[in-house]
């Protein structure tokens, strides 16, 4: 069994330049002496390009496609290559490939306790407003991450729902301390090239221009008296306890004359502060 190569078709030649993205086409015949011979055995034939070959004249093209066709009863047979400039890919190792970053963005609820100047917001009276709960639309921008890895990472488990500990940089754009929170991993079947194995890994990062930090307005039915105790906040002229949140100062003390502009609105961390660099494609 024995499959020859005839030499590339140059007929076949043809190149594209979509907005700078460059692809190529070329083809090749091969011929076969035994009727058995697949469309594998001709592919392996030596002589041939390989994923990850790159374009003769475009060093920043690469073989991404290739496609092996019978075209003869069964002694005739054309591989057909495709390539692009879409993607970098290493045909020793699939973790060196480029990592594809795209962006996206997500529109939704959240509830509101300040105004866009940093003012609490409640009603004439100073009171908060608890039903129904001010809404507001906000988006987060999403940067989608993709890169090849050999193993799944151990860093899957602890990075789900971590933020950035230190300042990175995503396709160029800067991301302070803690705007970043990593969402959405996805890892995919085991697939091979060459004699090496590997998953593609997909990530959301979502960047969230006011950080993630939990910030709520410092509101409730309570306060600490002098013996630093907690004691129910009574309504002013009578001794019932009141029934709605009372503002607060950010000492446990009933917040005097509270207005939208002495608003105190407490800090906290929730989610996990991590050094996002040791992602792919995070510097």
């Amino acid at each position: 069994m024995t499959v020859t190569y005839l030499g590339e078709l140059h007929s076949s030649r043809a190149a594209e330049n979509n907005l700078g993205k460059r692809t190529y086409t070329r083809a090749f015949r091969l011929e076969s002496d035994n009727k058995a011979d697949s469309a594998y055995d001709v592919g392996s034939n030596a002589s041939l390009p390989v994923i990850g070959s790159v374009y003769p004249d475009d060093a920043a093209a690469y073989v991404q496609t290739i496609s092996i066709a019978n075209s003869d009863p069964w002694k005739g047979w054309t591989a057909t290559y495709q390539y692009s400039t879409e993607r970098q890919i290493d045909q020793t190792d699939p973790e060196n490939d480029e990592v594809l970053v795209s962006w996206t963005s997500e529109i939704y609820q959240e509830p509101v306790f300040k105004d866009n100047a940093g003012n609490g917001i409640m009603n004439s009276a100073g009171d908060i407003f608890v039903e129904p709960l001010p809404t507001r639309d906000n988006a987060h921008l999403i940067a989608k991450l993709r890169a090849n890895v050999q193993s799944v990472p151990t860093w899957v488990i602890d990075y789900q729902n971590a933020v950035n500990s230190g300042p990175i940089t995503i396709g160029g754009l800067a991301v302070a301390v803690g705007l970043a929170k990593m969402q959405r991993i996805e890892i995919g079947e085991k697939e091979t090239r060459g004699l090496l194995t590997f998953y593609q890994l997909s990530f959301e990062i979502h960047i969230h221009k006011d950080g993630w930090k939990l910030e709520p307005l410092d509101a409730g039915f309570r306060i600490r008296d002098a013996a630093n105790k907690l004691v129910a906040i009574e309504n002013e002229g009578d001794n019932d306890t009141t029934t709605t949140p009372v503002q607060l100062n950010g000492l446990g003390k009933v917040q005097n004359n509270p207005t939208p502009a002495n608003a105190v609105f407490l800090e906290f961390k929730v989610y996990p502060e991590l050094d996002f660099t040791v992602l792919p494609g995070v510097t």
